[in-house]
Parts: C-alpha cells; sequence; structure tokens
C-alpha cells in the first residue's frame, strides 16, 4: 500500500502539499472499511482528485480563462475610447455655448462693429484681388513679350559687305548708310572693306555708327577702279568663309540709297534671292531694266536691256541678289557646282563678272527665289543719278508743254 501511494502521489511543492494532504483526508467511513474493493476504489479516487488539482490541470484553467475574457476587455476599451471621442467633439460646442451666455449685454454693439470691420476687410481683400488679377495680366503681357524675344532672336544675320576708298564724300556717304542700316531690325554686321590700310576718319564713323562692324583691309596694290571693288569683296568673302559667319550676304555700296524694306525682305532668303534693277543706259540717257522675271517667287526669265549681254548666263545687276553666307564654306549642304572657293572673278569682262560670280552658287533658276514683292517692285542703281536723270526729264517735259 504504502509503495502505491509513493508512485501516485507527486512530488510535492510549495503552496501545492496542503492543498493535497486536505484532499487526501478520507472520511470515517472509508477508515471503517477494511474490504479491498474499498481500499482501490480509495485510491482511485484520490489519483482523480491529485489529477484534477495537480499544478499542470490549473496552467490549463489559467490559460483557458484570458481567452474567454479578451473580447470583454477589447469592447470594454472600444466603449471607453468611443465615449472620449464624443465628449471631446462636444467640448467646442459648449464652450461656444457658455462664452455667448457669459457675454455681457453691454458688449452686443462692440460685437456688431466687428461685423463691421470684418466686411471692411473683405472689401480689401477684394481690392486685393482685383490688383492681383492686374498683376497676373501685367505678368502675362510680359510673358507675351518676353516669347517674342526668341522670334528676333532667330532672325537670319543680314551681313552688308561695303567697299570704300578715299575720296572727298567718304565720310558723307558712310554716315548716310549707317544712318540707314540703324533703322534695321537686328542682327546685322556691316563688313567695310578698305584699301591698303584702316583710315582713322573710317574707324571713327564706324565706331560712333551704333551698328555692329568689321573694320577689314585689303593689301592689293590694285590702280584699277573696278578691280579694286573686286579684290575688296573677295576679302570680305574669305573673311565670311574663314569665320563661317551664317547669315545673309548682301553687296551694299555706300554711295546708293537704300529702303529699309530691301533688308526685311532679303532675311526671307533661303539659299538665293534677286530682284529687279532700274539704271542708267550705257550713253546715260535713259532707265533700263536689269533682273529677273518672276511667276511668284520662281525666276522664270530676265530682263535684258543690252542686246551685247544676251550671251550672259544671268542677267543680274551687283545690288540686285542675296545669298545664304552658308553656300561658302558648306558646299556639300546646297550641291554647289563647284567646291572651290566662291570668289569674283576679274579675268573676264567687266559685264560678265556679276553672272560669273552667281555661276560658282547656283546651276539655274530652279534654285533662286524671285523677292521684292514677286519682282514687281523695282530698286535703283546709283540712285542720284537716278534721280537726276528724272529730274532732268521732268524738266524738259515741262519746257515741252
Amino acid at each position: 500500500m504504502a509503495s502505491i501511494r509513493r508512485t501516485l502521489s507527486p512530488v510535492p511543492r510549495a503552496g501545492g502539499v496542503a492543498n493535497v494532504e486536505v484532499c487526501s483526508v478520507g472520511s470515517p467511513l472509508s477508515k471503517s472499511s477494511s474490504s479491498p474493493h474499498s481500499t482501490f476504489g480509495s485510491l482511485d479516487s484520490r489519483a482523480f482528485v491529485l489529477g484534477v488539482f495537480s499544478p499542470r490541470s490549473l496552467r490549463a484553467l489559467e490559460r483557458s480563462k484570458p481567452k474567454g475574457q479578451l473580447w470583454r476587455k477589447v469592447l470594454l476599451h472600444f466603449l471607453i475610447c468611443f465615449m472620449i471621442g464624443v465628449s471631446i467633439g462636444f467640448i467646442p460646442l459648449a464652450s461656444r455655448n457658455l462664452s455667448t451666455n457669459l457675454m455681457p449685454k453691454h458688449q452686443a454693439f462692440s460685437f456688431e462693429n466687428t461685423k463691421i470691420d470684418s466686411t471692411s476687410s473683405v472689401n480689401e481683400a477684394m481690392e486685393f484681388n482685383v490688383t492681383l488679377n492686374s498683376a497676373v495680366k501685367e505678368q502675362d503681357s510680359n510673358d507675351k513679350l518676353v516669347s517674342e524675344e526668341p522670334y528676333l532672336e532667330s532672325q537670319k544675320l543680314l551681313i552688308i559687305v561695303t567697299q570704300t576708298v578715299t575720296n572727298p564724300f567718304q565720310a558723307y556717304y558712310l554716315h548716310r548708310f549707317a544712318q540707314t542700316l540703324k533703322l534695321a531690325s537686328p542682327p546685322l554686321l556691316w563688313i567695310v572693306v578698305e584699301m591698303t590700310s584702316q583710315s582713322e576718319e573710317t574707324a571713327e564713323i564706324l565706331r560712333n555708327s551704333g551698328v555692329m562692324y568689321r573694320h577689314l583691309v585689303c593689301k592689293s596694290n590694285v590702280t584699277d577702279t573696278s578691280l579694286r571693288s573686286i579684290q575688296q569683296r573677295n576679302v570680305a568673302l574669305s573673311h565670311i568663309e574663314t569665320h563661317r559667319l551664317d547669315g545673309i550676304v548682301y553687296f551694299a555700296d555706300d554711295d546708293n540709297i537704300y529702303s529699309v524694306e530691301i533688308f526685311q525682305q532679303i532675311r526671307e532668303i533661303r539659299r538665293f534671292g534677286t530682284w529687279t534693277v532700274a539704271k542708267l543706259s550705257e550713253d546715260k540717257g535713259s532707265i533700263v531694266l536689269e533682273g529677273p522675271v518672276c511667276d511668284g517667287a520662281r525666276v522664270i526669265g530676265w530682263h535684258v536691256s543690252d542686246s551685247t549681254t544676251r550671251s550672259k548666263r544671268f542677267h543680274i545687276e551687283m545690288p540686285g541678289f542675296a545669298f545664304n553666307s552658308t553656300i561658302l564654306w558648306d558646299p556639300k549642304r546646297w550641291h554647289r557646282p563647284t567646291l572651290e572657293p566662291i570668289r569674283q572673278l576679274d579675268s573676264v569682262k567687266e559685264s560678265f563678272r556679276v553672272s560669273t560670280l552667281i555661276e560658282q552658287a547656283v546651276e539655274d533658276e530652279s534654285q533662286m527665289e524671285g523677292l521684292m514683292n514677286n519682282c514687281s517692285s523695282v530698286t535703283g542703281k546709283k540712285y542720284e543719278e537716278l534721280w537726276g536723270m528724272l529730274l532732268l526729264s521732268s524738266h524738259t517735259l515741262v519746257a515741252q508743254m
């Protein structure tokens, strides 16, 4: 019996031995019973009681208790948070009602005054909005002006080539032509070519002209006037080719008078542009036309004034054409007839020098553009001589009448 109790009894622990001993005390009936069945029954009941109230069973009961109480705790926390939130939401309303109830009656007028002040502040806000709108409109207009500036910058550079020589009227001609160039819209580059050396007078005129310029020198010792002009133009062409200036090249003599419209129209040239020029005949007794005949902007023929020059390829005068400067230094782009540098030749007859220069830049009329209102407007060569001729003609007509 003693061996059975040792095997069934657990290891005594603190707090657990007293409970086992209390629960294992039998009733008087169990002590009086001496049969083996009662002995074994008491042992089974004790084992059952010890198993139920063992520490392992108590731990299982303790673990099952929080699972049943978890939802209650969560629900309780939710209700507490909900009530706190509702109370916080009603606090501003309660404070507003409390402040209105506690406000003295003599402060009602000041409250109305604050309403009037708020109205004035609204008016000030409206005035500020109007001012802001006007500022925005002004900014938009400034943005439009700024957006138009790139258009001006995108215009083609005008490269005006002028050869000049020392003479009594040189300063007058240069001053007058500089004033004309100032009227043309930028960008514009004025290339002035002198013979032998740069004169101080010409340099001073160019510095005070207000026009972007380059002052070049032709060091050729040519004495012939016509050949001298050729050499000066070739110096300018070489300068443009060397420095790869990108723009529209136009040869303008300083003793001619030019319309600003010409400088604006030649900016539209893509490759080569030409127009009709009026000039005096060989005997200076009449005015003749030299230049293209156009169908719209397409060149279809030429005005021929002299039967001896019918063999010329292009009947164009020097003031009657302009071309893209990239033709000089980018021949592959334009499929130029020759890859040789474009220069005016002094070895040909004088009446053919302009035509031979143009033949190096274009192949035929299909590569040309008619300018000056599709060749309907006429410019003049040596305007002073033309005006003198016109005045003489008008006096003759008056005398005949």
